[in-house]
């Protein structure tokens, strides 16, 4: 019923936002010369390529970035599954999220993490993401329900936790500010660094009371940015590893060519591409939508109708 229509537009959605582009390029790339391949994807051997272990991922033919598709693809079934126990847990939902919590933690600093592995190190990474999305609903819903306000003393707090994780971020990302210190208490990844729970919980404070941080993110220019992100992570090798422009002595020359030429190539790939699939798996949703209510809207107008020849063939009273 309600929830089959609802996994089915859930994975359309999910399908059609990512794998139809990603299917172009892996296309696009394989009838370029080998040059090209190995140049702007690290293609090995001129043989090497196999259109059809790309297009279904498989592992010894994920080039350059395209490792992190089918981990992103694959964590989209985990994440019905997780909605659905969040929700029949009702009230209890701090149940399974303290523990979750504790694995995500645990593993951030124990499990190494890089690029060009399987889904099950980096799992916790997506499932963090999950886990914010949880606390913000609940921690909404009780605000609302119970009418609770900030006060003053509230936002000092909540901003002094805030910068402290700002600059912790920051510190874990580039190795610096209070990163020794910090490590003088816990472990150094042993990979990529740990900053899931950090950025998670600067996302939710952020949600729950924006400050200048989010006002800043917001800026139209990086929404641009943001909303071309996808066309941005396929084509940027194309720009990045162009000849034309390496060649250039000056970095601010290489810098700001690659920039505007990747902005161009990615916003116009945006409109001819991604926007027409994002309109077609709307159209989808729609009438799956519609095919899920045809039943009963039927039977309402069919109940309406019947109400109104009642009504009509009543007698009058005066």
């Amino acid at each position: 019923g309600g929830w089959a229509f609802a996994l089915v537009d859930y994975f359309l959605k999910r399908f059609f936002r990512v794998y139809p582009f990603f299917g172009l390029v892996a296309v696009l790339l394989r009838l370029l010369p080998f040059e090209y391949q190995r140049r702007f994807f690290l293609v090995e051997t001129a043989e090497k390529y196999d259109l059809y272990k790309v297009l279904t991922f498989d592992f010894d033919h994920r080039y350059l970035m395209l490792w992190t598709l089918p981990l992103e693809i694959a964590y989209y079934f985990f994440i019905p599954v997780f909605v659905v126990g969040m929700a029949r847990l009702r009230g209890y939902w701090w149940v399974a999220c303290i523990p979750l919590q504790a694995w995500v933690v645990h593993d951030g600093f124990y499990v190494f993490r890089s690029h060009h592995i399987l889904l099950r190190p980096h799992f916790t990474t997506f499932l963090q993401g999950s886990l914010a999305a949880v606390v913000f609903v609940k921690f909404n819903a009780w605000r609302k329900a119970s009418g609770f306000e900030f006060r003053p003393w509230h936002v000092v707090g909540v901003r002094a936790a805030e910068y402290a994780i700002i600059i912790l971020l920051i510190g874990e990302c580039f190795r610096c500010l209070l990163c020794e210190w910090v490590h003088q208490f816990v472990p150094v990844s042993p990979g990529d660094p740990f900053i899931s729970t950090l950025l998670a919980s600067v996302i939710v404070i952020e949600m729950v009371l924006p400050s200048t941080v989010s006002t800043t993110l917001e800026w139209n220019v990086l929404r641009h940015w943001g909303k071309i992100s996808f066309s941005v992570y396929l084509l940027h090798p194309f720009v990045i590893f162009s000849e034309r422009i390496s060649k250039k002595a000056n970095y601010f020359d290489r810098f700001f060519e690659r920039v505007l030429l990747l902005l161009v190539v990615a916003t116009a790939s945006f409109y001819l591409v991604e926007l027409p699939l994002q309109k077609a798996v709307h159209k989808l949703s729609r009438a799956l939508t519609q095919l899920e209510t045809k039943d009963f809207g039927a039977l309402v107008h069919a109940v309406t109708l019947k109400a109104k020849k009642q009504k009509s063939q009543r007698p009058f009273i005066a």
